[in-house]
């Protein structure tokens, strides 16, 4: 098949952009699949915010103004938009012949994707790819999406993360607990900030690196809205500040760590950093907002959510406590539980599995829209 991705953030980015530098987990995504389907033999690009095209792993990257060229529209059999309701304006002022299909990893509520509300926009779409149950449901309940168009395709961990042997685990080996915080900054990096002296008058020795900043969606730390947030954690006793990183030295240094800290305040439609600190080997501690519990598929202690900032901050600085007890304590028991994270995450998050769902689905979808083509 001839697949062309399309993302219409004015973003730059190949598929090595990942590997060596932050980059948003929707685009990160986007860029394994590219590679896996390129690794199966199908012709993929990817029209971003690129001046410069090129190419790499077999996946190419040119302007999204690519879509402007009639032969570029005439030789594609489907066609992957990220994270944007658009297709009625593709069809309308582009003429954009090819099926359609709207991979979205937006909540329900997020601006790019409103144009859903609108019956012609929706019957735009060949088809919708969720990244959840949860999700899909809400934008069925949300707009109407229909059930038969849609179908979820998860997320995946990153090769850095898949790839990677897990280190020994510190409740093996004697070592002080780590917690990382690898989300964005304002999925609740405020509340774990103020919760950790909590866990730490309990656990003493535990300390708490926080991988995080609005730079994975290329904004510049000078204009970064949430530097008193950083700057607030530098100054804090056992925290070390890293700040967003590419995913080879994520990978590296998110070895034997103790768990994801993750105080969610936002309802993830998915969680690729859960799924990576799962990978990694570690644990995860977070809340049952949105997609959480159904990323995690059992295997992370939550707290719900609270209105009340100091009541979840004592919730989930409580049940963090409670975990790492647990896990020094019991270390068999902790051991098993790794195991069985570990063994999920093969079996459920995988890149080069989720590439051929994708692979059986678009064909299908090709196939309807334009029998005999493929």
């Amino acid at each position: 098949m001839r697949i062309v991705f399309i993302d219409p953030a004015a973003w730059q980015y190949t598929v090595e952009t990942p590997y060596e530098k932050p980059v948003g987990g929707s685009q990160s995504a986007l860029c394994y699949l590219a590679t896996e389907l390129a690794r199966l033999g199908h012709a993929v690009t990817i029209l971003n915010g690129s001046t410069v095209a090129s190419e790499s792993r077999g996946v190419k990257i040119a302007n999204i103004s690519a879509l402007d060229t009639p032969k570029f529209l005439a030789d594609i059999d489907v066609g992957v938009v990220l994270n944007s309701a658009i297709a009625h304006r593709l069809r309308r002022d582009l003429r954009v012949p090819f099926p359609l299909v709207l991979w979205n990893q937006h909540a329900h509520d997020q601006q790019a994707i409103s144009e859903l509300r609108r019956l012609r926009e929706r019957e735009a779409w060949n088809a919708f790819a969720f990244v959840s149950d949860w999700q899909r449901q809400s934008f069925e309940k949300a707009f109407g999406v229909p059930a038969e168009k849609s179908q979820v395709m998860r997320n995946a961990a990153s090769p850095a993360f898949a790839e990677c042997t897990p280190a020994a685990p510190w409740f093996a080996t004697g070592d002080a607990p780590v917690l990382f915080y690898t989300s964005t900054p304002f999925r609740g990096l405020d509340v774990l900030l103020d919760a950790f002296p909590q866990i730490r008058a309990s656990a003493p020795d535990t300390r708490l690196r926080i991988y995080s900043s609005m730079g994975v969606y290329q904004v510049p730390p000078e204009a970064d809205q949430y530097r008193s947030l950083y700057d607030r954690a530098r100054r804090m006793d056992g925290v070390e500040y890293v700040g967003s990183v590419g995913q080879a030295r994520l990978a590296r240094e998110l070895a034997g760590a103790a768990a994801l800290a993750y105080p969610s305040t936002f309802a993830e439609t998915s969680c690729i950093a859960a799924i990576e600190a799962m990978a990694a080997g570690a644990a995860v501690f977070a809340t049952s907002l949105g997609a959480l519990p159904e990323t995690t598929g059992g295997h992370a202690p939550t707290v719900d959510w609270h209105p009340d900032k100091a009541r979840f901050t004592e919730d989930f600085a409580a049940m963090v406590v409670r975990s790492l007890r647990d896990m020094r304590e019991n270390p068999e028991a902790a051991r098993l539980r790794r195991e069985q994270r570990l063994e999920f995450v093969r079996q459920s998050y995988f890149w080069p599995d989720r590439a051929k769902q994708w692979v059986e689905w678009l064909a299908q979808i090709a196939h309807r829209a334009q029998p005999g083509r493929l």
